[in-house]
């Protein structure tokens, strides 16, 4: 490929073909493991190399390779949105549980602090409202952080 494309440049071809057939980079020829193993470590930032995407002309029953791996890198794409968009809606559900969770502890062992105090157990009140205002804080944290 270099060499045919060293001749086009003494041929003196028009800009847009050098344009369409640009240099080969070393790291556009790796061989891509995403087909073997989507999920590997290191795959969702990568990105077709140029030349998948010049226009070839093929006629004949042949020529729907190119469509064919287009509709399935687009639909790779669209797995990857697909993922980080449930991702998304965990993320912000978990946060919610998170404060809820903290909110339910708060007012459990505040309840448990007033049953103490019934019970006239004051060491057993301090501790139950210590864990309260505890949890009550985290509270506060989290729905600021969140």
């Amino acid at each position: 490929y270099t060499k045919t494309r060293k001749q086009m440049i003494q041929l003196e071809l028009g800009p847009d073909q050098l344009q369409k057939y640009k240099p080969l980079l070393r790291e556009q020829l790796k061989i891509s493991t995403a087909i073997g193993d989507p999920n590997a470590r290191g795959q969702r930032n990568e990105s077709l190399a140029w030349f998948w995407s010049v226009e070839v002309d093929m006629e004949g029953p042949e020529n729907s390779w190119n469509e064919e791996f287009y509709r399935v890198h687009w639909l790779r794409a669209k797995a990857l949105r697909d993922r980080w968009m449930e991702e998304i809606s965990l993320v912000q559900s978990e946060m919610d549980w998170t404060c809820n969770f903290f909110l339910w502890k708060a007012t459990q062992w505040g309840a448990q602090m007033q049953e103490s105090l019934l019970k006239q157990l004051p060491g057993h009140a301090c501790y139950a409202g210590r864990q309260s205002q505890m949890y009550s804080l985290l509270a506060q944290d989290a729905q600021a952080a969140f």
